[in-house]
């Protein structure tokens, strides 16, 4: 059985940023929120990947996106 799981990471960081702006958030009320640090949040919107997954995971909670 193949185990690899492929994640469109681009287009989920879209939808991201989309639900950010929509709720009026700004990156730094939306780190607060998400239990996060601001440059984390912004290493995130810009699609890095060297983040931790647990990071990644709380942002996208927030946002209602896991």
């Amino acid at each position: 059985m193949d185990r690899h799981i492929r994640l469109n990471w681009s287009g989920l960081v879209e939808e991201a940023i989309k639900r950010r702006k929509e709720q009026k958030l700004t990156q730094e009320q939306l780190a607060v929120l998400a239990g996060v640090s601001k440059p984390t949040l912004n290493s995130f919107e810009r699609g890095k990947t060297t983040i931790k997954l647990d990071s990644a995971i709380k942002i996208l909670r927030m946002l209602g996106l896991s």
